[in-house]
């Protein structure tokens, strides 16, 4: 049996493309570089006989911020029902459009596929923002994009939860962390009230309902994840943003807005709360009052918190390390960085229990958009293959840099760690290297060998004197 190597990516979002021609929306740049290094692969394979599987782990393709458009024009704002239909016949005509904006991450995957020897297949799990990957008539247009025919069928899975399989496993993620994110029915994310389409999860519509339109002046906010955290960074540097963020949500959930005193005509038994000034005033008006009053603006921060949890974009307010009490609430800054935190745990510890119960060797996850390469307590690896569209880890930077991205983003967005996991098994079957690499940087070459020392008179010295001590005691 030859050796065999797993490489794992996700959470690349291809979107409809342009974006060196204005589409603000598109968010993968990285098509050069995708095709050097499936080539790479390729090339390795082929000379050393290596069999390959190349698992792309949810989120491939980013349906959400691709219109579905005959002719798709980069710098046209697209209105919302451009984003909303959610029939197999929309998700083909969107999956057209990524392949027009994306040729070279297609022709890469096509010439990747080989029957052999050596093997090289690929598996293509869907992710929160890629349900569409499980219609039968875009997996049957994806075959036909890739000139898979005949036999080469066997090479292609498509639109499964997971892949298990040597000992490893990999799976998006979502279904872990924040519910807002979740499908009603992990395994298979079609809607339960609409019988052959897919479900969208809530959090999918803050994206097609309003980052469609507000990324055209703030193309940054991809680069913070979860949606949950952007919201406090942006109480604590974009106040304007934050209220817009918040009005929209309370639109795409009315029950909880009649709650708030939002929509409903009647005051709720409950005292009204900061956000109600969503209904009364503009958002620039209750932006200015939040820059203006410390204590309106924690108020407004408590009951933010309060309503991201009930609505499952934030953890609950009683979870540890979230504060409830508004005297000792904490700045806007530090709940960003322990909701960040509060998943990266949770997803870290679905890892150890699936390692646990399933008995994989490697759990690979993808979903929140942060490299992870750590030993689990059994001994078994948790990896994260983080993003392949920009990211900081905004967790330590001070408000200096926030300042800088929101008035220069351009200056910051270009900073990509295009992620693989490369998983290596001898010809036996076994794992013997599990690593997180860059598809942008090539390794490192081994070091030269290194050039022996100019022998010193002392050196010749000391050698002259140890070979006469050998010939005295017979040693040579």
């Amino acid at each position: 049996m030859p050796a065999k190597v797993k490489i794992i990516i996700s959470d690349t979002h291809i979107g409809a493309g342009g974006a060196e021609v204005g589409n603000r929306l598109e968010d993968f740049t990285s098509d050069r570089v995708f095709f050097q290094w499936v080539q790479g692969l390729i090339q390795e394979s082929e000379t050393q006989g290596l069999e390959m599987t190349l698992i792309i782990n949810g989120d491939w393709i980013e349906f959400l911020q691709v219109p579905e458009v005959d002719a798709f024009e980069p710098t046209r704002r697209y209105a919302t029902e451009a984003y909303t239909n959610l029939r197999e016949e929309a998700a083909i005509q969107r999956l057209e459009v990524v392949h027009a904006g994306h040729p070279l991450v297609f022709q890469a995957l096509e010439d990747f596929l080989s029957l052999g020897p050596p093997r090289r297949d690929l598996v293509i799990l869907f992710g929160n923002h890629d349900p569409e990957v499980i219609y039968p008539g875009v997996q049957a247009r994806l075959l036909e994009l890739l000139e898979v025919r005949g036999r080469k069928r066997e090479l292609i899975r498509v639109g499964e939860r997971r892949y298990f399989q040597d000992g490893i496993w990999v799976e998006h993620g979502n279904a872990y962390t924040e519910p807002v994110n979740m499908f009603t029915q992990p395994d298979a994310p079609w809607d339960p009230e609409k019988p052959g389409v897919i479900e969208r999860p809530s959090g999918s519509y803050v994206v097609t309902d309003f980052y469609n339109q507000v990324e055209w002046q703030r193309p940054w906010i991809d680069g913070v994840h979860p949606m949950s955290a952007l919201v406090f960074y942006s109480l604590a540097y974009d106040p304007l943003f934050a209220v817009q963020f918040m009005k929209t949500l309370l639109t795409s959930f009315p029950d909880l807005a009649h709650d708030l005193w939002l929509a409903s005509g009647e005051p709720t038994e409950a005292e009204p709360g900061p956000l109600t000034r969503l209904r009364q005033e503009s958002p620039r008006a209750v932006a200015q009052r939040l820059q203006e009053d410390p204590a309106f603006a924690t108020a407004f921060a408590e009951e933010t918190a309060q309503v991201l949890a009930r609505v499952g974009a934030a953890p609950p307010t009683s979870a540890p390390g979230v504060a409830t009490a508004p005297a000792a609430a904490p700045s806007p800054q530090e709940r960003a960085r322990e909701i960040t935190e509060y998943y990266w745990q949770k997803l870290e510890q679905e890892a150890a229990r699936v390692a646990q119960e399933s008995g994989a060797q490697v759990v690979a996850f993808g979903h929140i958009h942060e490299r992870v390469q750590k030993i689990l307590p059994n001994g078994a690896w948790y990896l994260n293959t983080g993003t392949w569209i920009w990211k900081m880890n905004f967790k330590d930077a001070p408000d200096a840099v926030w300042h800088d991205l929101i008035a220069h983003p351009e200056k910051y967005m270009h900073r990509r760690e295009l992620t693989y996991a490369r998983i290596d098994m001898d010809e036996e079957g076994q794992i013997t290297q599990v690593r997180l690499l860059l598809a942008n940087q090539p390794p490192e070459p081994p070091p030269p060998p290194q050039e022996p020392m100019p022998e010193t008179w002392w050196a010749r010295f000391i050698l002259s004197i140890r070979q006469f001590i050998a010939w005295l005691t017979g040693w040579v």
